[in-house]
């Protein structure tokens, strides 16, 4: 009988991870230009927004950007880890903390608004202002929990009160600042009809809550007398009278603002807040200068030309093609905080948008002095935007080496689509990847909206041919004329060779030989999230295809059409496990999944996992599942709309983790006395561990209990559980790599 249920509880964990891919967090060096990239497989960023945090609880200042990542503005959290000394720029990726943080829309920074010394969360919710709390311990991690669904605000102080939203634009980002010095977080944001800012003052501290209340109130309804609007900024626009005939009713009938990013900061040491000012139609930042005071605030100068302004050394202005915004951070460690600038919306620098200026004052005002564009970007991977990762031996030496296509790196004025080459100059069993070239075949040439490979010898002549989507819906095949065994040569480039264009485009496609006739067929992920059929009607040596249907196994991996619209960017990876077919598909959500395909093809896959493994590196994900380490066992590589990559192995389940640490420690863990009665005792052997828990289950699967692990040695209260056999799972937490074991107990 016990055997029966220790089989009954195994299936009953085994019930999600059957279906997982087994896989976890790798990495794989990555040499650029002769110098190695520290951080490779961080994702890549875009479009962003960017604050201080601390994520690992070690006293220092960490670094945690909101990616916008594409058109949609759903945006994942990257998080980077700071392992430098004062002063120094030295920082190590942690995507898995990405999962720690609530999803967001639109805009999302961290600030400390209950001064508990923890960054909170405030984001974007429709018309206004969402607050999480960070709650996060060292024992249980970053954590956070819903403050306020949105934040309100008294509109009439002085008169009866007129309670409402606070109004924040979804496109831009407000101001947060302490603007009156009393401890706690105001607010500079645009009001909701018209091109003035308003001042809602926080009153957590005037009414006795210290400053962890969210009490906001206008306090001035045109601060800085200033208006904004077209890229100017026009000064004296209000009079300089009380709030009382400054009042501004919200009409909600009006125009709403477009919106505009606000950077709060005290420029030259005057205890008066200055500002820079960004906007979804400009291509510069204005600095706004104020001279007034406290309680009166008067812009009196404003300039474009920042930060070569006042007579600074910077030699950069802060110019982008569209929405550039600025951040008050600091990324080097030293206690000063520097400014970062990065676009706000899509269609704007994304492989060169991290502008970073060093705080270079020795005083308390700013002397930002530029340093790079490619801040963090310069570590990682990052081929713009999007990626669509594929493997293939490029110089016929056995190894797989790997292209990245890419929507397009941003031109000037325009993306331009190219195909970034990594050739792997590792051994077969421990791969290295060299950037060759981000100008493979010379694709930008051909003037490309787009460009999806995927690889396969279509004409059976002996060598891998390139076959590329667009978003026009069109394949173009670049042929392979090197021949077997030679170092490839794409120097015919036929152009919609196929002459078909997929009915919803993009195409993101793949060469599958889906019906086992020898030949390799089109397996098309489209824009609606859908996969197209176009079976290869031609010979061995001379492809042709024909669409059998839009619709391939009634797969649909639309987003919420409420964020997504109608879109689902299905991006289809095909694969054989012994006689079986699967697929992997990435979508416009950025969780991929994982279908079984029927023997007989026209029948309807099987959905094993709508979100395989919990994965979702970023929006617009894509797959390539293929043994890079020649263990035999697949390796996945995921792509999103940020234009880098994360890489994970099926090497073994503790891949990344060092020696004497929870790879060797899982055989040194002891449960006891067992059987027990009224306390359990755990003891784990020379281990470092940031966070963990025991969790007993019942003989059904049934949780009864959770226990937070915190030492290696600690004992359990389980008197008020009836007696009976039981399971305890351990899971233990350590440089954001996890792992699980479970043990038997009896409880008499």
């Amino acid at each position: 009988m016990l055997k029966y249920y220790f089989i009954l509880f195994s299936a009953f964990l085994a019930q999600k991870s059957f279906a997982q891919l087994l896989v976890a967090r790798d990495t794989i060096t990555v040499i650029e230009n002769n110098y190695v990239l520290k951080m490779p497989w961080a994702n890549g960023v875009n479009y962003s927004n960017v604050s201080n945090i601390d994520l690992n609880f070690d006293g220092k200042k960490d670094l945690v950007v909101f990616d916008k990542i594409n058109q949609f503005s759903v945006g994942r959290f990257r998080c980077f880890i700071n392992n430098g000394s004062a002063g120094q720029i030295k920082y190590i990726a942690a995507p898995d903390l990405s999962y720690s943080f609530p999803n967001t829309v639109n805009w999302g920074v961290c600030l400390d608004y209950n001064c508990d010394g923890k960054e909170d969360l405030l984001c974007s919710v429709n018309g206004g202002i969402k607050v999480y709390k960070n709650v996060s311990t060292p024992s249980l991690g970053i954590n956070f929990v819903l403050e306020k669904a949105i934040v309100y605000s008294d509109f009439n102080p002085l008169g009866v009160p007129s309670i409402a939203p606070l109004y924040a634009s979804t496109i831009g980002v407000p101001g947060f600042a302490d603007i009156d010095g009393d401890g706690d977080i105001d607010i500079l944001t645009f009001s909701s009809g018209g091109f003035y800012l308003e001042y809602h003052k926080n009153m957590s501290i005037e009414k006795g809550y210290g400053c962890d209340s969210l009490i906001y109130q206008l306090q001035d309804a045109c601060w800085g007398k200033i208006t904004e609007q077209s890229c100017s900024v026009s000064l004296n626009q209000c009079p300089l009278k009380p709030i009382s005939d400054q009042f501004f009713p919200p009409n909600n009938k009006q125009p709403l603002h477009a919106g505009s990013c606000l950077m709060c900061f005290d420029s030259n040491g005057d205890n008066l807040l200055d500002l820079i000012m960004g906007d979804i139609s400009c291509n510069t930042v204005q600095y706004a200068s104020n001279t007034g005071s406290v309680t009166n605030a008067v812009i009196s100068d404003t300039t474009k030309l920042y930060p070569n302004y006042p007579n600074k050394n910077s030699t950069t202005q802060i110019k982008m093609n569209n929405f550039p915004c600025t951040y008050y951070v600091d990324c080097d460690g030293d206690g000063k905080k520097d400014l970062v600038a990065t676009p706000n919306a899509f269609g704007s620098e994304n492989f060169n948008s991290l502008w970073y200026y060093k705080n270079a004052s020795t005083t308390n005002t700013v002397n930002f002095q530029f340093v790079k564009k490619n801040f963090l970007q310069d570590e990682m991977i990052e081929v713009g935007q999007n990626s669509f990762p594929v493997l293939f031996d490029y110089d016929a030496d056995g190894k797989k080496d790997l292209l990245i296509g890419t929507y397009g790196y941003y031109n000037t004025t325009s993306l331009k689509a190219q195909l970034a080459l990594y050739r792997n100059t590792g051994t077969l069993a421990q791969p290295s990847f060299s950037l060759i070239t981000r100008d493979y075949a010379s694709i930008s040439l051909q003037n490309l909206n787009n460009v999806m490979p995927t690889v396969g010898d279509i004409d059976n002549d002996g060598d891998i041919d390139i076959c590329i989507g667009t978003s026009s819906g069109q394949i173009h095949w670049l042929e392979n004329t090197a021949g077997s065994g030679n170092l490839c040569n794409f120097s015919l480039f036929h152009a919609n060779s196929f002459s078909f264009t997929t009915n919803s485009a993009a195409a993101a496609p793949q060469l599958f030989d889906i019906d086992k006739d020898g030949k390799l067929d089109l397996m098309i992920g489209t824009k609606n999230g859908r996969i197209a059929y176009y079976k290869n009607t031609g010979s061995l040596t001379v492809p042709a295809y024909s669409l059998i249907t839009n619709f391939f196994g009634g797969v649909d991996v639309k987003g919420d059409i409420n964020l997504y619209g109608i879109d689902g960017y299905a991006a289809p990876h095909f694969f054989n496990e012994g006689p079986n077919t699967k697929l992997l598909v990435g979508n416009v959500t950025g969780t991929i999944f994982y279908y079984d395909v029927p023997a007989i093809i026209t029948n309807t896959c099987n959905l094993i996992d709508a979100d395989a493994n919990n994965l979702n590196e970023g929006g617009q994900s894509t797959v390539f599942f293929e043994d890079i380490n020649n263990d035999g066992k697949r390796d996945l590589f995921v792509g999103n709309g940020s234009g880098g990559l994360s890489f994970f192995s099926s090497l073994n389940q503790f891949v990344g983790i060092n020696e004497n640490t929870l790879s060797k420690a899982f055989d040194n863990i002891t449960l006891y006395p067992n059987p027990t009665k009224n306390y359990l005792n755990l003891r784990v052997n020379e281990l470092e561990f940031d966070s963990g828990k025991l969790i007993i289950y019942n003989i059904l699967g049934k949780e009864i209990e959770v226990f937070e692990i915190n030492s290696n040695s600690q004992s359990f209260l389980i008197k008020h559980i009836s007696e009976g056999i039981y399971f305890a799972k351990i899971t233990l937490t350590h440089n954001s790599q996890t792992k699980s074991i479970i043990k038997k107990i009896i409880i008499e």
